[in-house]
C-alpha cells in the first residue's frame, strides 16, 4: 500500500489481570500471543506500530526482529483508552499521512488475515466510514478509524477503548460481518480462554 494507506494499531499494554500473568506471552500455536498478533498484522502490506506498556521490555523481546514499530505506553494502567490514545498520537508524529488506524487487539489471536484484509478493502471504498466488526454486543475491534476521528481517539479514557465514539457515531459504522473470513473474535482473558483458543482447529 502508498504511504497514505492505514496504520494497523496493536493495542498489547494491558497488565491481564484476570489471567494471572503476562498474557501477550502466553504460548499459542507455538509462539507468544502478541507476536501471532502481530504477524497476522504485518501480512496485509500496511506499517504496523504496537502499543506496548505492561512488562514492556520482555514483551518487545517478542517482537524484536519484526518490522513493526514499538510505543511503550507508561500509562497503560489507566485503561484500554489511553493505550488507544497513545497508540493514535504515535501515528500521528510518525505517519501524519496514514489515512486511518486499524486498531485491533493482542489477545484476539485468532483474527486472520482475511478479515483485517477487508476492513482496510472497505477503507479503500469507503474512506470516510467507520469499518468495525459487527459483535453481539455491538460493533467493536478490530475496527479501522479514518484520520478525521484521529482528534477524537488521542483523547481517549478508561477501559471501554472507542466504544462510546461507535455508538455515537453509529451512522457513519460500517459493520462486518467477520463468518465469511473465518474469523475468531474471542479474547484471551483468562487460562481458560487460552485452554480452548489453543484446541481449535
Amino acid at each position: 500500500m502508498n504511504a497514505s494507506s492505514p496504520v494497523i494499531v496493536l493495542l498489547a499494554a494491558g497488565e491481564a489481570s484476570r489471567f494471572g500473568s503476562l498474557k501477550q506471552l502466553a504460548m499459542i500455536d507455538g509462539e507468544p500471543m502478541v507476536r501471532r498478533a502481530a504477524r497476522q498484522a504485518l501480512a496485509c502490506g500496511v506499517p504496523v506500530l504496537a502499543v506496548l506498556g505492561a512488562g514492556a521490555e520482555r514483551v518487545a523481546g517478542a517482537l524484536a526482529d519484526l518490522p513493526l514499530q514499538t510505543v511503550i505506553h507508561d500509562g497503560w494502567r489507566d485503561g484500554l483508552g489511553s493505550s488507544l490514545a497513545a497508540g493514535v498520537r504515535a501515528v500521528q508524529h510518525a505517519q501524519p499521512q496514514a489515512s486511518g488506524v486499524l486498531v485491533m487487539l493482542a489477545d484476539q489471536p485468532r483474527l486472520g488475515k482475511a478479515l483485517l484484509g477487508h476492513l482496510l478493502d472497505e477503507h479503500a471504498r469507503s474512506p470516510g466510514k467507520i469499518i468495525a466488526t459487527a459483535q453481539s454486543g455491538g460493533a467493536g475491534p478490530p475496527a479501522l478509524f479514518p484520520r478525521s476521528d484521529y482528534e477524537v481517539l488521542a483523547q481517549a479514557r478508561g477501559a471501554q477503548g472507542a466504544k462510546c465514539w461507535l455508538r455515537q457515531e453509529h451512522a457513519r459504522v460500517l459493520e462486518v460481518d467477520p463468518a465469511p473470513y473465518g474469523a475468531d473474535l474471542a479474547d484471551i482473558d483468562t487460562p481458560d480462554d487460552l485452554h480452548r483458543a489453543s484446541a481449535a482447529p
